[in-house]
Protein backbone atom coordinates (compact mmCIF):
# COMPACT_ATOMS: atom_id res chain seq x y z
CA UNK A 1 0.00 0.00 0.00
CA UNK A 2 1.47 3.28 -0.99
CA UNK A 3 2.34 5.38 2.07
CA UNK A 4 0.17 8.78 1.98
CA UNK A 5 2.35 11.87 0.95
CA UNK A 6 3.84 14.11 3.47
CA UNK A 7 3.37 17.03 1.43
CA UNK A 8 -0.47 15.67 0.87
CA UNK A 9 -0.63 15.65 4.67
CA UNK A 10 0.72 18.78 5.36
CA UNK A 11 -1.55 20.46 2.58
CA UNK A 12 -4.49 19.10 3.40
CA UNK A 13 -4.38 19.46 7.48
CA UNK A 14 -3.81 23.16 6.55
CA UNK A 15 -6.94 23.25 5.08
CA UNK A 16 -8.47 21.25 7.98
CA UNK A 17 -7.15 23.32 10.19
CA UNK A 18 -8.75 26.38 8.77
CA UNK A 19 -12.18 24.80 8.46
CA UNK A 20 -11.69 24.33 12.93
CA UNK A 21 -11.45 20.45 12.45
CA UNK A 22 -9.84 19.27 15.70
CA UNK A 23 -6.35 17.50 15.78
CA UNK A 24 -7.52 14.45 16.92
CA UNK A 25 -10.15 14.72 13.47
CA UNK A 26 -7.85 15.45 10.84
CA UNK A 27 -6.07 11.90 10.23
CA UNK A 28 -9.49 10.47 9.55
CA UNK A 29 -10.61 13.27 6.54
CA UNK A 30 -6.81 12.85 5.33
CA UNK A 31 -7.18 9.13 4.72
CA UNK A 32 -10.79 9.57 2.80
CA UNK A 33 -9.57 12.54 0.73
CA UNK A 34 -6.54 10.57 -0.24
CA UNK A 35 -8.40 7.15 -0.94
CA UNK A 36 -10.79 9.44 -2.63
CA UNK A 37 -8.56 11.05 -4.85
CA UNK A 38 -6.02 7.67 -5.99
CA UNK A 39 -9.37 5.62 -6.10
CA UNK A 40 -8.58 3.63 -3.70
CA UNK A 41 -11.12 1.33 -2.10
CA UNK A 42 -10.86 -1.03 0.77
CA UNK A 43 -10.76 -0.93 4.00
CA UNK A 44 -10.90 2.60 5.59
CA UNK A 45 -8.98 1.24 8.31
CA UNK A 46 -6.39 -0.60 7.35
CA UNK A 47 -3.05 0.08 9.62
CA UNK A 48 -0.71 -0.18 6.03
CA UNK A 49 -2.30 3.17 5.48
CA UNK A 50 -2.74 4.01 9.10
CA UNK A 51 0.44 3.49 10.81
CA UNK A 52 2.77 5.62 8.81
CA UNK A 53 0.48 8.17 8.34
CA UNK A 54 0.29 8.32 12.55
CA UNK A 55 4.01 8.22 12.48
CA UNK A 56 3.89 11.25 10.33
CA UNK A 57 1.28 13.15 12.17
CA UNK A 58 3.20 12.50 15.44
CA UNK A 59 6.63 13.86 13.86
CA UNK A 60 4.55 16.67 12.80
CA UNK A 61 2.61 17.56 15.78
CA UNK A 62 5.40 15.75 18.60
CA UNK A 63 3.22 17.26 21.82
CA UNK A 64 0.18 16.61 19.71
CA UNK A 65 -2.88 14.83 21.33
CA UNK A 66 -4.78 12.12 19.11
CA UNK A 67 -7.40 10.69 21.58
CA UNK A 68 -10.92 10.97 21.00
CA UNK A 69 -11.81 14.01 23.59
CA UNK A 70 -14.31 12.88 26.53
CA UNK A 71 -18.28 14.38 26.31
CA UNK A 72 -16.94 16.90 28.94
CA UNK A 73 -13.54 17.46 30.77
CA UNK A 74 -14.62 18.98 34.28
CA UNK A 75 -14.21 18.26 38.03
CA UNK A 76 -16.11 16.99 41.22
CA UNK A 77 -14.82 19.07 44.36
CA UNK A 78 -14.31 17.44 47.83
CA UNK A 79 -14.18 19.70 50.26
CA UNK A 80 -11.35 21.88 49.11
CA UNK A 81 -10.04 20.49 46.10
CA UNK A 82 -11.29 20.15 42.83
CA UNK A 83 -10.70 16.79 41.55
CA UNK A 84 -10.77 16.36 37.39
CA UNK A 85 -13.65 14.44 36.15
CA UNK A 86 -13.84 13.27 32.82
CA UNK A 87 -17.25 11.84 31.07
CA UNK A 88 -16.30 9.28 27.91
CA UNK A 89 -17.69 8.35 24.82
CA UNK A 90 -19.77 5.32 25.25
CA UNK A 91 -21.09 3.05 23.35
CA UNK A 92 -23.72 0.10 22.84
CA UNK A 93 -24.76 -1.10 26.35
CA UNK A 94 -22.70 -0.84 29.28
CA UNK A 95 -22.61 -0.41 32.99
CA UNK A 96 -21.70 3.05 34.66
CA UNK A 97 -19.78 3.51 38.11
CA UNK A 98 -20.19 7.20 38.40
CA UNK A 99 -17.23 7.76 40.78
CA UNK A 100 -14.84 6.06 38.55
CA UNK A 101 -15.01 8.97 36.23
CA UNK A 102 -13.23 10.93 39.27
CA UNK A 103 -9.40 11.22 38.94
CA UNK A 104 -8.73 9.96 42.76
CA UNK A 105 -7.24 7.22 44.60
CA UNK A 106 -9.46 4.29 45.66
CA UNK A 107 -7.64 4.86 49.22
CA UNK A 108 -8.15 8.65 49.54
CA UNK A 109 -12.00 8.14 48.31
CA UNK A 110 -12.32 5.28 51.13
CA UNK A 111 -10.87 7.70 53.65
CA UNK A 112 -13.45 10.02 52.32
CA UNK A 113 -16.66 7.69 53.03
CA UNK A 114 -14.92 6.30 56.37
CA UNK A 115 -14.05 9.89 57.80
CA UNK A 116 -16.32 12.17 55.96
CA UNK A 117 -19.48 10.13 54.62
CA UNK A 118 -21.98 13.37 53.40
CA UNK A 119 -18.90 14.12 51.04
CA UNK A 120 -18.80 11.36 49.61
CA UNK A 121 -21.95 11.08 49.16
CA UNK A 122 -22.00 14.35 47.32
CA UNK A 123 -19.37 13.50 45.17
CA UNK A 124 -21.43 10.70 43.91
CA UNK A 125 -24.24 12.85 43.21
CA UNK A 126 -21.88 15.40 41.56
CA UNK A 127 -20.30 13.00 39.37
CA UNK A 128 -24.06 12.05 38.21
CA UNK A 129 -24.85 15.37 37.62
CA UNK A 130 -21.68 15.81 35.34
CA UNK A 131 -23.06 12.18 33.83
CA UNK A 132 -26.52 13.62 33.01
CA UNK A 133 -24.84 16.70 31.97
CA UNK A 134 -22.77 15.44 29.37
CA UNK A 135 -24.75 12.60 27.88
CA UNK A 136 -27.95 14.97 28.39
CA UNK A 137 -26.07 17.66 25.88
CA UNK A 138 -24.64 15.01 23.54
CA UNK A 139 -27.92 13.81 23.13
CA UNK A 140 -29.67 17.03 21.44
CA UNK A 141 -26.11 17.52 19.44
CA UNK A 142 -28.18 17.13 16.15
CA UNK A 143 -30.87 19.94 16.68
CA UNK A 144 -30.05 23.14 15.68
CA UNK A 145 -31.60 25.42 18.17
CA UNK A 146 -30.97 28.69 20.57
CA UNK A 147 -31.92 26.34 23.38
CA UNK A 148 -29.32 23.71 22.52
CA UNK A 149 -26.56 26.44 21.81
CA UNK A 150 -27.73 27.40 25.39
CA UNK A 151 -26.95 23.92 26.66
CA UNK A 152 -23.87 23.26 25.23
CA UNK A 153 -22.44 26.78 26.42
CA UNK A 154 -23.79 26.21 30.04
CA UNK A 155 -21.71 22.72 29.54
CA UNK A 156 -18.42 24.66 28.29
CA UNK A 157 -18.81 27.46 31.27
CA UNK A 158 -18.88 24.04 33.66
CA UNK A 159 -15.43 22.95 32.14
CA UNK A 160 -14.34 26.62 32.60
CA UNK A 161 -15.38 26.96 36.46
CA UNK A 162 -13.17 23.36 37.31
CA UNK A 163 -10.24 24.45 35.33
CA UNK A 164 -9.82 27.95 37.40
CA UNK A 165 -10.59 25.99 40.54
CA UNK A 166 -7.31 23.81 39.66
CA UNK A 167 -5.33 26.70 40.41
CA UNK A 168 -4.60 27.57 43.80
CA UNK A 169 -4.73 31.25 43.18
CA UNK A 170 -6.62 33.43 40.66
CA UNK A 171 -10.01 32.00 41.22
CA UNK A 172 -12.24 34.51 41.37
CA UNK A 173 -13.89 34.24 37.28
CA UNK A 174 -15.27 31.20 38.48
CA UNK A 175 -18.03 32.93 40.09
CA UNK A 176 -18.62 34.17 36.25
CA UNK A 177 -18.30 30.98 35.14
CA UNK A 178 -20.55 29.31 37.75
CA UNK A 179 -23.07 32.16 37.46
CA UNK A 180 -23.59 31.75 33.41
CA UNK A 181 -23.39 28.17 33.28
CA UNK A 182 -27.16 28.16 35.49
CA UNK A 183 -28.70 30.81 33.86
CA UNK A 184 -27.44 29.74 30.29
CA UNK A 185 -28.90 26.30 30.93
CA UNK A 186 -31.91 27.68 32.44
CA UNK A 187 -32.81 29.11 30.03
CA UNK A 188 -32.09 26.55 26.94
CA UNK A 189 -34.27 24.22 29.23
CA UNK A 190 -37.15 26.97 28.91
CA UNK A 191 -36.80 27.38 25.57
CA UNK A 192 -36.46 23.88 24.78
CA UNK A 193 -39.60 23.35 26.83
CA UNK A 194 -41.64 26.45 23.93
CA UNK A 195 -41.48 28.96 26.76
CA UNK A 196 -41.14 32.63 23.98
CA UNK A 197 -37.46 33.76 24.09
CA UNK A 198 -39.01 37.24 24.93
CA UNK A 199 -40.58 36.16 28.16
CA UNK A 200 -37.05 33.90 29.08
CA UNK A 201 -35.29 37.35 28.50
CA UNK A 202 -37.19 38.33 31.15
CA UNK A 203 -35.36 36.48 34.02
CA UNK A 204 -31.61 37.94 33.02
CA UNK A 205 -29.46 37.45 35.12
CA UNK A 206 -31.39 36.42 37.91
CA UNK A 207 -31.63 32.45 38.61
CA UNK A 208 -34.37 32.37 41.39
CA UNK A 209 -36.72 33.63 38.66
CA UNK A 210 -35.57 31.51 36.05
CA UNK A 211 -35.50 28.30 38.58
CA UNK A 212 -39.18 29.30 39.36
CA UNK A 213 -40.08 29.67 35.45
CA UNK A 214 -38.37 26.19 34.99
CA UNK A 215 -40.66 24.56 37.81
CA UNK A 216 -43.66 26.45 36.57
CA UNK A 217 -43.09 25.00 33.16
CA UNK A 218 -41.31 21.30 34.37
CA UNK A 219 -42.11 20.22 37.65
CA UNK A 220 -40.64 16.91 39.08
CA UNK A 221 -39.44 15.88 42.50
CA UNK A 222 -36.39 17.99 42.84
CA UNK A 223 -37.92 21.39 42.56
CA UNK A 224 -37.16 22.40 46.18
CA UNK A 225 -34.09 21.40 45.51
CA UNK A 226 -33.41 23.07 42.41
CA UNK A 227 -35.27 26.30 43.85
CA UNK A 228 -32.90 26.14 47.01
CA UNK A 229 -29.86 25.87 45.25
CA UNK A 230 -30.69 28.96 42.84
CA UNK A 231 -30.80 31.12 46.01
CA UNK A 232 -27.20 30.53 46.64
CA UNK A 233 -25.34 32.69 44.07
CA UNK A 234 -23.88 35.70 44.55
CA UNK A 235 -25.31 38.62 42.61
CA UNK A 236 -24.06 38.09 38.83
CA UNK A 237 -23.15 41.50 37.76
CA UNK A 238 -22.09 43.23 41.28
CA UNK A 239 -19.40 40.23 41.45
CA UNK A 240 -17.93 41.24 38.57
CA UNK A 241 -17.03 44.19 40.12
CA UNK A 242 -16.40 44.21 43.91
CA UNK A 243 -14.94 41.28 46.30
CA UNK A 244 -17.34 38.44 46.34
CA UNK A 245 -15.57 37.10 50.20
CA UNK A 246 -15.89 33.96 49.52
CA UNK A 247 -13.79 31.48 50.64
CA UNK A 248 -12.11 28.62 48.48
CA UNK A 249 -14.57 26.18 50.28
CA UNK A 250 -17.20 28.30 49.44
CA UNK A 251 -16.32 28.57 45.71
CA UNK A 252 -16.00 24.76 45.63
CA UNK A 253 -19.42 24.59 47.16
CA UNK A 254 -20.52 27.38 44.17
CA UNK A 255 -19.54 25.26 41.91
CA UNK A 256 -21.24 21.87 42.65
CA UNK A 257 -24.42 23.94 43.05
CA UNK A 258 -23.83 25.73 39.33
CA UNK A 259 -23.33 21.92 38.43
CA UNK A 260 -26.47 20.46 39.76
CA UNK A 261 -28.66 23.28 38.29
CA UNK A 262 -27.33 22.98 35.07
CA UNK A 263 -27.81 19.13 34.83
CA UNK A 264 -31.10 19.40 36.56
CA UNK A 265 -32.16 21.70 33.59
CA UNK A 266 -30.86 19.52 31.29
CA UNK A 267 -32.55 16.58 33.06
CA UNK A 268 -35.83 18.28 32.39
CA UNK A 269 -35.56 18.07 28.95
CA UNK A 270 -34.21 14.50 28.13
CA UNK A 271 -34.62 11.07 29.23
CA UNK A 272 -31.23 11.18 31.10
CA UNK A 273 -31.42 10.96 35.02
CA UNK A 274 -28.22 8.93 36.97
CA UNK A 275 -28.70 10.99 39.47
CA UNK A 276 -32.22 9.89 40.29
CA UNK A 277 -31.32 6.31 39.93
CA UNK A 278 -28.65 6.11 42.14
CA UNK A 279 -30.83 7.92 44.76
CA UNK A 280 -33.56 5.18 44.31
CA UNK A 281 -31.36 2.12 44.39
CA UNK A 282 -28.91 3.50 46.83
CA UNK A 283 -31.78 4.98 49.24
CA UNK A 284 -29.68 7.62 50.54
CA UNK A 285 -30.68 10.92 49.66
CA UNK A 286 -29.01 13.76 48.05
CA UNK A 287 -26.85 15.62 50.67
CA UNK A 288 -28.04 19.32 50.97
CA UNK A 289 -26.09 21.37 48.28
Amino acid sequence: MERIDKEFLRRLDDQLMGEGLSLHQRPFHVVAEWMKSNNIEGNFLDERIWTPLMEDYRALYPSGDFSIPGLVDAGVAIRDTMYPARVNVGFGTFGVTPLDIIEITKAELENIFKHYPELGWKALYSACDLWDLAYGVDDLRFEDSAAVQHLNNAKSAISSTARTLFQATDTDSAIQTCCLAAELAMKGALLRLGVDEKEVRKHNHNLVELAESLVKYYSNSNDERLLEASKGFPNYVNSRYSDHGLTRLQLMSLAMRALFITAEAVRRITDRNLAGQVEASERVSRPPL
